[in-house]
């Protein structure tokens, strides 16, 4: 059975972007101007009618990639003044004692009138906690605590709270929230722990780019099936895609493929984040390598990514969508060394000919297949 009832109104979703404003240094790109670029970027997509901006985080990154994203949301909250602005993710952990992380959010949501999305996880690279002298063991309590944290903060009554790691006396969030009460929050939960511990919450569920439709199905359904365990009603979920514009797939992939190995042979390479993929021969799952030629394949990325003509893509996504029924769809718009030039055109030609027909074909209640 599907992961939605017969009959249930599926509507398009909210198209969003996420930035983690890395250069490209082989082509010389200055790390300031990753940064700059992307705020341009975002102001053109608050002018198109783009719903939310978005900002990742990692530290270390020999490509810039942003260590600080709340601090790069509250200049994305003024560049984009139409759009929510969140976190896709932050590494609660690093952001040092949650009460502060916290008040960064609050700041971040006073500043731009209400509009912050909360986007959090407990982080996977040992490296990056060494660099804190954080003991990487810790990092699912310490997560587990800030959420305690944020969320008796983000009412903005005052507090006390007795951790292992974290404790408030008497705390207080000044200023609170724009609407206090539950934070808007996401929580990335690939594992099902994870998503246990995001429906405890009442989290929205968010997914990474490089997992298969398949996966991302399954996930889904079982991010409901554990909300109907727990009692919790329908919680939001988000999917981040890559969408490549072009003539046909094949100009897509052309069009985008140095940028497109900058950002997956080198920071997500396969052997770093452990990716693995199922083998059309034997069914079975395993682990994927750089030098596989499925890896970056079109069939790789049709399997997951949305790619070719506006028309195509719009397609494309509402079949996705008759079978998800996520909330928002987040893209990356402009990888690194892309030319602003063409980041702007193509987000202006999914603006102008993706979104229009999404919306038409999923205004109405669809029959979804069981």
């Amino acid at each position: 059975m599907g992961p939605h009832p017969q009959g249930l109104c599926v509507t398009a979703p909210k198209l969003g972007i996420s930035f983690s404003f890395q250069a490209h240094r082989g082509l010389g790109e200055p790390w300031d101007k990753a940064y700059r670029e992307g705020l341009e970027l975002a102001a053109e997509a608050s002018r198109l009618g783009y719903h939310s901006v978005w900002a990742s985080e990692h530290h270390g990154e020999a490509d810039g990639y942003c260590p600080s994203p709340v601090v790069a949301c509250a200049a994305l909250a003024v560049a984009a003044p139409n759009c929510r602005v969140g976190q896709a993710i932050a590494l609660a952990p690093l952001h040092g004692h949650p009460l502060r992380l916290a008040e960064d959010l609050s700041v971040v949501d006073n500043l731009s009138g209400g509009r912050v999305e909360i986007g959090l996880g407990q982080g996977y690279r040992p490296a990056e906690f060494e660099m804190f002298g954080w003991p990487y063991a810790t990092r699912t309590r310490a997560f587990e605590e800030s959420l305690d944290i944020l969320e008796k903060a983000w009412t903005g009554e005052p507090f006390d709270y007795d951790g292992k790691i974290y404790k408030v006396k008497g705390g207080v969030l000044r200023p609170p929230p724009v609407r206090p009460g539950t934070p808007p929050l996401w929580i990335g939960a690939a594992h099902p722990k994870a998503r246990a511990r995001a429906v405890r919450r009442r989290a929205g569920f968010l997914v990474a780019p490089l997992a298969e439709f398949g996966l991302v199905e399954y996930q889904f359904r079982s991010f409901d099936e554990e909300a109907a365990r727990q009692g919790a009603s329908r919680l939001p979920r988000a999917v981040m895609r890559e969408i490549l514009v072009g003539e046909s797939p094949a100009d897509a992939i052309r069009r985008h493929q140095p940028f497109l190995d900058e950002v997956y042979r080198v920071q997500y390479k396969p052997e770093r984040i452990g990716l693995s993929y199922i083998d059309k021969a034997t069914r079975e799952r395993k682990p994927l390598s750089s030098d596989n030629p499925y890896f970056l394949s079109e069939e790789f990325m049709q399997e997951r990514w949305f790619l070719g003509t506006p028309d195509a893509i719009a397609a494309k996504i509402t079949e996705w969508q008759a079978r998800l029924n996520v909330d928002h769809l987040i893209f990356t718009p402009r990888p690194p060394g892309m030319p602003l030039r063409q980041a702007v055109d193509e987000i202006e030609a999914i603006a102008k000919g993706v979104m229009p027909v999404m919306k038409k074909e999923l205004t109405f209640q669809t029959p979804l297949p069981h």
